[in-house]
C-alpha cells in the first residue's frame, strides 16, 4: 500500500481555484490583509472578466486537452516531407500530400502543437545560467551562413541576453543588455539565429536552459549572424516622473535586469527599439549599470488603467466583502485638483539647459511664508528680480495710480480676459477680483529681470513652457510645533507675546495643523512640478538657501524640458 505521502491529491480546475478564492476572500482581512491588497484582489476576483478567461484558458491546456503522444511533431513533419520527395515524380498523390505538408500554416500548426506539449508560452532570460564546457569547435564542419561565437565568462556575472522564438519558430537573440558581459564582449547582436549551445542543437529556449549547466570558463554558440544593422542614435534623456522598482514588477521579464529609480530621477536611456522595455542608466551616477526600465507606451497602459482609483470613491460586494476606496481630497483651494491627478505623465524628455530661468516660481500652502520671501528678494536684488504687477476689478483708491501696486480694470473686462485664459492665476476677495496676467509677467522677463511669482501650485504647469522657463520651489511648511515657535519668535521681535490661556491660541493651533496638511496634498499632488523642496522650519536659513538654489542654477546646466532649449 503507498504511503501518505506519495499519494497526490487530485489536480483543481483553476476555475474551481477561482471560485473557491472568492468564497476565502471576506476572511483574509482577519488574517491581516491590507485594505489596498484587499482592493486589488478584488478587481481582480470580481471585477475584470479578462482574469476569469485566464482561468479558462489555463484548465483548456492544462486538463481538458488530451494527453500529446509526442512532442517532436516539426521533427517528424521535416522527415515525412523528405521521404515523400522521394517519391513526389512518380505519384500524383505523393506531390499533392508534400505539398501540404510544405504550406507554412500546416507547418506552425505542428509547430504550435510543440509549444504546448512542451508549455512553452513565453521568452527566456538567460540570467544567472551556467554552463558546461563547451567542445572545440570544428570550423571546417561549418558553412559559411554559420559561424561560431565564444563568450568568456566572468564568474557568476549573467550574460544579459534574451531569447524567444522568431516567427519562424526559431531561437533568435532579441535582447543585449548594455554594458553586460555579452555587450562588452561584442560578439552577439540582436536577430542572431542560436542553432547549437555547446555543440548541442536547440530548438526552443527551453532546450537552452537543459545544455546550459555549470561552465568554467567560455561559453560557445553556433549561430546564423542577423541581417539587421545596428543602430546608432544620439543619447537621450528623461526625467522620472514615477517610482519604479523592478522586484514588484510582475511584467518584467527579468526582475534582476530591472533598473529601479525615484521620481525626479534623471535616466540616460540607451536602447528604445523594445515596445515595452527600454534599456537605460542613471544619468547623474558615474559608471552606473544598465537595467531595464518601463517603455513609455506600457507604463502608460499601466497608469491609466489603475488611475480611476485615485479619484474616485467606490464601494463594491463580493461574496460579502464590502470595500470602499476613499476620496481624496486635494488641499484647500477654490479650484479641485481632479485634473492634476488625472495627468498620465511617465517621462520627461529632458537636456542641459542653455540658458538661464526666466522666473522664479514660489509655491506653498498658506501661511508658509512664500510672499515674505519673495518681497524680501525683490528687495535686496532689485537690479536682478522683479514682480509682475497684478490686476484687479476694485476700484481705484484716491492715492493710488495705475501700474503701481495694481492695474486696475473693470469687472467685466477682467472676466472676459479670464476666460481667454489670459491670466496665469486669478481670484476672489470681497466681491472682486485678482489676478496676474500672462502679458505682466512677459513684460519683466523683456527687462531682463527674474520675475518672481507667488501663485497656487495647480498653475505652475501653464508655465511649463521655453517662454517662461519656471524654476519652481516648494516651500513646505514644517511641523505644528516649528511653525508655533517661528510665530512666537515673530511675535516677540514685535513685543506682541501671547499670554497663556488666549482664545486665538487656539485659533492659531488650528491653522497651524491646517497648513502642514494643506502643505502634505500639496506636494503630493504637485511634485513632479518641482524643481527644489525646501523645509522653512526657519526663516532666515531658508532665505539664504532660495539664494543659493539660485546662484547654483545660474553656474550650473541643470535639467530642463527638452523643448525648453529649441
Amino acid at each position: 500500500m503507498p504511503s501518505r505521502k506519495s499519494e497526490r491529491a487530485p489536480p483543481i480546475a483553476a476555475n474551481d481555484a477561482f471560485a473557491a478564492m472568492q468564497e476565502f476572500l471576506p476572511e483574509l482581512e482577519d488574517y491581516g490583509a491590507a485594505h489596498e491588497e484587499l482592493d486589488l484582489l478584488n478587481d481582480i476576483l470580481g471585477g475584470e472578466p479578462e482574469y476569469q478567461a485566464l482561468t479558462e484558458i489555463y484548465d483548456i491546456l492544462t486538463m481538458e486537452l488530451p494527453k500529446h503522444e509526442s512532442e517532436n511533431a516539426g521533427e517528424t513533419l521535416h522527415d515525412a516531407i523528405d521521404i515523400i520527395s522521394s517519391q513526389a515524380s512518380s505519384s500524383k498523390l505523393a506531390s499533392e500530400l508534400r505539398e501540404i505538408f510544405q504550406n507554412p500554416h500546416f507547418k506552425f500548426l505542428l509547430y504550435t502543437h510543440d509549444d504546448v506539449a512542451r508549455k512553452i508560452y513565453d521568452p527566456i532570460v538567460l540570467e544567472d545560467l551556467t554552463l558546461a564546457a563547451p567542445p572545440p569547435p570544428v570550423f571546417d564542419a561549418v558553412g559559411e551562413q554559420h559561424r561560431y561565437v565564444t563568450i568568456r565568462k566572468n564568474g557568476k556575472q549573467p550574460l544579459g541576453i534574451t531569447v524567444r522564438l522568431d516567427q519562424d519558430n526559431v531561437p533568435v537573440i532579441a535582447r543585449i543588455l548594455q554594458d553586460s558581459l555579452a555587450d562588452k564582449q561584442g560578439l552577439l547582436r540582436v536577430g542572431d539565429i542560436v542553432k547549437e549551445v555547446n555543440g548541442i542543437p536547440v530548438f526552443v529556449p527551453e532546450d537552452m536552459m537543459i545544455v546550459l549547466k555549470e561552465a568554467e570558463s567560455s561559453i560557445t554558440f553556433k549561430i546564423v549572424p542577423s541581417a539587421l544593422d545596428q543602430q546608432f542614435s544620439d543619447p537621450v534623456y528623461m526625467r522620472a516622473c514615477f517610482n519604479y522598482d523592478p522586484l514588484n514588477d510582475r511584467l518584467i521579464p527579468c526582475k534582476k535586469a530591472g533598473l529601479p529609480f525615484r521620481e525626479g530621477d534623471i535616466l540616460d536611456v540607451v536602447d528604445m527599439t523594445d515596445d515595452n522595455w527600454w534599456q537605460a542608466k542613471l544619468a547623474e551616477i558615474p559608471d552606473a549599470p544598465v537595467g531595464l526600465i518601463p517603455s513609455r507606451t506600457l507604463q502608460e497602459k499601466r497608469s491609466a488603467y489603475v488611475q480611476p482609483e485615485l479619484n474616485k470613491t467606490k464601494t463594491s460586494l463580493l461574496c460579502g466583502l464590502k470595500t470602499k476606496r476613499k476620496k481624496h481630497i486635494g488641499y484647500n483651494s477654490s479650484e479641485t485638483t481632479s485634473f492634476d491627478r488625472c495627468d498620465i505623465k511617465v517621462y520627461e524628455e529632458v537636456e542641459r539647459s542653455k540658458t538661464h530661468r526666466c522666473t522664479l516660481v514660489l509655491v506653498g500652502a498658506q501661511g508658509v511664508g512664500k510672499r515674505s520671501f519673495k518681497e524680501r528678494l525683490i528687495r535686496d536684488n532689485p537690479g536682478k528680480y522683479a514682480a509682475a504687477v497684478p490686476h484687479t476689478s476694485r476700484p481705484k483708491k484716491p492715492n493710488e495710480q495705475d501700474g503701481r501696486g495694481y492695474y486696475f480694470i473693470d469687472g467685466e473686462t477682467m472676466e472676459e480676459e479670464i476666460k481667454k485664459n489670459m491670466y496665469i492665476d486669478h481670484g476672489e476677495f470681497e466681491g472682486h477680483l485678482y489676478g496676474t496676467r500672462l502679458t505682466t509677467i512677459k513684460e519683466v522677463i523683456r527687462s531682463g529681470k527674474i520675475c518672481v511669482l507667488d501663485i497656487s501650485a495647480r498653475s505652475v504647469k501653464f508655465l511649463q513652457s521655453p517662454e517662461f522657463k519656471p524654476y519652481v520651489l516648494f516651500i513646505a511648511a514644517p511641523s505644528v510645533e516649528a511653525l508655533k515657535v517661528m510665530y512666537n519668535e515673530g511675535k516677540r521681535k514685535n513685543n506682541t507675546v501671547l499670554r497663556p490661556g488666549d482664545r486665538s491660541e487656539l485659533f492659531l493651533e488650528e491653522k497651524f495643523i491646517r497648513t502642514v496638511n494643506e502643505s502634505k496634498e500639496m506636494e503630493k499632488t504637485y511634485k513632479g512640478l518641482f524643481d527644489e523642496t525646501i523645509v522653512n522650519d526657519d526663516f532666515e536659513r531658508t532665505y539664504e538657501t532660495i539664494c543659493h538654489l539660485m546662484e547654483e542654477q545660474e553656474k550650473q546646466h541643470k535639467w530642463v524640458p527638452k523643448d525648453w532649449n529649441d
